[in-house]
């Protein structure tokens, strides 16, 4: 057994993200990726859930379960699209730190619309 000072020691690299810093590590990068496709996997399931019970079954929508169900869907694809969206951003190399307009807050995608 050898004893090291603690001067001796190696120094642990720091594994904290980083929300300041436009790219993505390679480690963080396939934490997402990683996340989506787990998300993506629970989100079908979800879904193929939701059908059965709803279109197949006949369960009125309103009824408890299904609504915890829905609401836990919900949050899935929203979390899914912010990590698709930092992804993205990480790719573009656009700041992380920016704000983003998306679709529906932009008034000239909308059909129908007056100009």
């Amino acid at each position: 057994m050898t004893l090291h000072l603690g001067f001796e020691l190696p120094k642990k690299p720091d594994r904290r993200l980083d929300e300041h810093t436009n790219a993505l590590t390679d480690e963080e990068a396939r934490i997402l990726r990683t996340q989506i496709k787990s998300n993506s996997r629970t989100i079908q399931e979800l879904v193929d859930r939701l059908d059965l019970l709803v279109n197949k079954e006949k369960y009125p929508c309103d009824i408890i379960f299904v609504e915890k169900i829905r609401r836990r869907l919900f949050l899935l694809m929203e979390e899914n699209d912010t990590f698709r969206r930092v992804l993205w951003r990480a790719e573009a190399g656009i700041s992380l730190s920016a704000p983003v307009r998306d679709e529906e807050e932009d008034e000239d995608t909308h059909p129908g619309k007056a100009a």
